[in-house]
C-alpha cells in the first residue's frame, strides 16, 4: 500500500477497576528543563529537513480524581532549527472554559539557550508574563512568550488541565504542523466506565498501542512524524492528521449507569430548547417592520432572497464566529451588530416567521475540517447557518457571506456535512455534486507584428463558484488582483484593466484586459504562447508524496477561444497537432483545436473536471494528468519570417 492508504482501527475497552493512577511513562521522559548533548547538537531534522522547528516530544498523561474530573498532564519540548521558527516560542494553548467546564493550572516553562563558546543559558518563564484571554463565550487561550529564543533554542513546557467530566475526552493528534520525534499519550479511564478509539494512521508510520488491563490504562506512541503542512487544494488538513479519537460512552455506579454518548436525535432535541440556540430560531418577529412591509405576492424564492438581502445589508457581522445568539435576535435586529450565530440564527427566525420552512444548519467549514458522522459531538461544528426548502428547492443561507447569490451553497461548505437540527427532521446535508461549478471563459484576440511584437485583449469571465473566487480577492486588495491576474505572464505588458459585472448576482463577472509583449524568438524561430490567463502554466502538484486529499470544492469547466492575426510574411510550422487527453478514470479532460485560415489563427481549449475531490490515493493520477495538460496548453505555435 501507498505512504497515502489509511486504515481505521475500531476497538472497545471496559475497564472495571478501582484505580489510583499515576504515569510510569513519565519517568522514561527526559527531566523537565534537562536538555541532552544530542538534542543540543542537533541542527535540523533528519527526517523532514525543511523544518524551521521540531518537537522533540509531545506527551500527556490523562486519568481522574476522586470528582471523576478529567486530569490531563502535558508536557512539550521543541527545538527552534531556523530563523523563521523564532515565532513558535510565542505559545498558545487554548481551553474549552464555557461554564467552568475547564481549566489549566501549574504552567511552567525553561528556554535553553545556546550562547558563545558552547555555553548556554537557561531562562524559566515568570508567573507574571502569563496571560489567559477570553476568544468567545466557550473558548478561552492562556497565552505566554518565552524569552531569549534564538536559532538553537529548546523549549520545555508543561501544563496540567482540568475538566468537569469525561466528556471532554475526544482526539489525540500524534502530528503537527512541524515534524515530532515522539508524541505519546496515555490514558486510565473511570472504573466501571466505556469508552471506544480509532487509530487513523498512514501506512508507513507505525503506531505502538499498549494495553494494561492489570493497571488500568492504555497508551499510545508514534515515532518519527513528518510535519502535516498546507498542501494546494486542500479544505483543511485537520482531517488528514496522525491521530487516535476517543468517545467517552458510559459510566456506571452504585446509583446506574450513566450515558455520554447522546445520539444525534438527543442532541437535536437539546439544541432545539437551548436558549441561545434554537430559542432564538424560533421567536415569532413576524410583528416586526419589515416583515409586516413584505409584498404579499412574493414567490417563496422571492421571499427567501428578500429577506436573505435585508440581514446582509442591514446587521453588520463582528468577525467572530459561533453556533449560538448570545444577544437575543431581537436585540442583534435592534442593534443591527452580532457575531455569526447571532445573525444567522435571526435569519433563521425571520425566515420562519414569514412562513417559510426554515431550520439553524450546524456547519463544519472546510478549513474547520470534516465532522465524523458516527459521533454526536456538538465541537466538531463551528458555525451555523439557515437552511430553508420551498417549492422542492433547498437554500443555504449565511448572513455574514457578503458574496454569495441565495441560490448558491456557500464556498467554505463545499464537499463539507451538515447537520439539521430539528426534533423530527434531524438529518445530514452532503455539499456535493452540486450543480454550480467553475466556470471560466477567456477570449483572446490579438495581432503580431512583422518585428514579432503581439498586440490584443482578453476577455476573462468567471460565473458561479469561478466569480465568488474572483469577487472575494478583488473586494479585499484590488491592487494584488491585478497583478496575481498577469503574474504568471511575467511577459506581458497590461496597457489597461476594467471590471464589470461584481454586483449582479446572475452576470458572469467580465475582466477586460489590454497588453503586449515581445515574443521570444528561438533557432530563427518565434514562439507563440496561445495559454493566456488560464492559471495553468504551471503543474500545481509537484511533491513526491501527499498526505491531504485533493480538494477542488466544486467541478470545473473552462473554455478558451483566440484568434491570432499573423503577418503575412510569417509562415508556420506545423502546428501542434489536436489532441484530447482523458484522466484513468474519465473525470478530467482537456482538449486542443488549431487551425490555420488565410493569416488568421484560431485556437480552442476545452477544459473539464467533473470531480470535486480525488482521495490523496489518487494524487499520482491527478498529479500526471495535469503535467500532461499543462504541457498540452504550453506547446508554443512556432512562427518564421519569410
Amino acid at each position: 500500500m501507498s505512504i497515502q492508504s489509511y486504515f481505521k482501527t475500531w476497538l472497545a475497552l471496559c475497564f472495571c477497576l478501582s484505580l489510583s493512577i499515576r504515569s510510569s511513562a513519565q519517568s522514561e521522559s527526559p527531566a523537565f528543563g534537562e536538555t541532552s548533548a544530542e538534542e543540543r547538537e542537533m541542527k535540523e531534522c533528519p527526517f523532514d529537513r525543511s523544518a524551521d522547528a521540531v518537537i522533540l516530544l509531545d506527551h500527556a498523561v490523562a486519568y481522574f480524581n476522586d470528582q471523576y474530573n478529567l486530569i490531563t498532564e502535558r508536557r512539550i519540548r521543541l527545538k527552534i532549527l531556523k530563523e523563521k521558527g523564532i515565532g513558535r516560542g510565542d505559545i498558545n494553548i487554548p481551553f474549552y472554559s464555557g461554564e467552568g467546564f475547564e481549566f489549566l493550572r501549574d504552567i511552567e516553562a525553561q528556554v535553553t539557550t545556546p550562547g558563545s563558546n558552547g555555553t548556554f543559558t537557561v531562562t524559566t518563564l515568570e508567573r507574571k508574563n502569563i496571560f489567559e484571554r477570553k476568544i468567545n463565550s466557550l473558548y478561552s487561550v492562556i497565552s505566554f512568550a518565552l524569552p531569549n529564543i534564538k536559532v538553537g533554542s529548546i523549549i520545555d513546557y508543561k501544563y496540567i488541565s482540568t475538566m468537569k467530566s469525561y466528556g471532554g475526552l475526544r482526539r489525540w493528534e500524534f502530528q503537527k504542523e512541524i515534524p515530532v520525534i515522539t508524541s505519546s499519550y496515555e490514558l486510565a479511564p473511570i472504573a466501571n466506565s466505556e469508552f471506544a478509539y480509532s487509530v487513523y494512521r498512514t501506512n508507513n508510520l507505525p503506531v505502538e498501542v499498549t494495553p494494561n488491563k492489570e493497571a488500568g490504562k492504555v497508551r499510545f506512541v508514534m515515532h518519527n512524524i513528518p510535519g502535516l503542512r498546507d498542501e494546494v487544494y486542500t479544505a483543511s488538513t485537520r482531517n488528514f492528521l496522525q491521530r487516535v479519537n476517543f468517545q467517552f460512552a458510559s459510566f456506571t455506579n452504585y446509583y446506574g449507569k450513566t450515558n455520554y454518548s447522546a445520539t444525534w436525535q438527543q442532541l437535536a432535541t437539546e439544541l432545539i430548547d437551548e436558549p441561545g440556540f434554537g430559542s432564538q430560531a424560533k421567536k415569532d418577529l413576524s410583528g416586526t417592520a419589515f416583515l409586516k412591509g413584505l409584498s404579499p405576492s412574493l414567490a417563496p424564492a422571492e421571499k427567501v432572497k428578500t429577506i436573505y438581502d435585508f440581514v446582509r445589508s442591514n446587521i453588520t457581522w463582528n468577525n467572530f464566529t459561533s453556533k449560538y445568539c448570545e444577544d437575543g435576535v431581537k436585540n442583534i435586529l435592534e442593534k443591527k451588530k452580532g457575531n455569526s450565530g447571532d445573525i444567522n440564527l435571526l435569519l433563521v427566525s425571520l425566515l420562519k416567521s414569514a412562513g417559510l420552512d426554515a431550520y439553524p444548519l450546524l456547519v463544519s467549514e472546510r478549513d474547520n475540517g470534516l465532522i465524523d458522522t458516527t459521533y454526536s459531538y456538538l465541537e466538531q461544528f463551528n458555525k451555523v447557518v439557515a437552511f430553508v426548502s420551498c417549492n422542492g428547492t433547498d437554500y443555504v443561507l449565511d448572513g455574514t457571506d457578503q458574496n454569495t447569490p441565495f441560490f448558491m451553497v456557500p464556498t467554505d461548505l463545499l464537499n463539507t456535512i451538515g447537520f439539521l437540527v430539528d426534533k423530527k427532521k434531524h438529518r445530514f446535508i452532503y455539499f456535493k455534486d452540486l450543480p454550480h461549478k467553475q466556470r471560466e471563459s477567456i477570449r483572446l484576440l490579438a495581432s503580431i507584428s512583422e518585428e514579432g511584437m503581439l498586440e490584443g485583449s482578453a476577455t476573462v469571465s468567471n460565473g458561479e463558484y469561478a466569480k465568488l473566487e474572483k469577487v472575494s480577492r478583488y473586494k479585499s486588495d484590488q491592487a494584488r488582483y491585478q497583478e496575481a491576474l498577469v503574474k504568471p505572464y511575467s511577459f506581458l505588458k497590461v496597457d489597461s484593466f476594467s471590471l464589470a459585472g461584481l454586483k449582479n448576482d446572475s452576470a458572469m463577472l467580465e475582466q477586460q484586459i489590454r497588453f503586449h509583449s515581445t515574443l521570444k524568438k528561438s533557432g530563427g524561430y518565434y514562439l507563440l504562447n496561445t495559454n493566456l490567463f488560464t492559471g495553468l502554466n504551471e503543474n500545481p502538484f509537484i511533491t513526491q508524496y501527499r498526505f491531504t486529499d485533493i480538494d477542488f470544492g466544486s467541478k470545473y469547466s473552462g473554455v478558451v477561444v483566440g484568434s491570432f492575426i499573423l503577418p503575412a510574411s510569417f509562415a508556420t510550422e506545423a502546428l501542434p497537432a489536436n489532441k484530447k487527453l482523458v484522466s484513468q478514470d474519465r473525470t478530467m479532460s482537456v482538449s486542443r483545436i488549431m487551425e490555420k485560415k488565410e493569416n488568421i489563427l484560431n485556437v480552442r481549449y476545452v477544459i473539464e473536471i467533473n470531480r470535486e475531490r480525488f482521495v490523496a490515493d489518487e494524487y499520482e493520477m491527478v498529479k500526471g494528468f495535469f503535467k500532461e495538460m499543462v504541457d498540452l496548453l504550453n506547446e508554443p505555435v512556432l512562427l518564421k519570417s519569410n
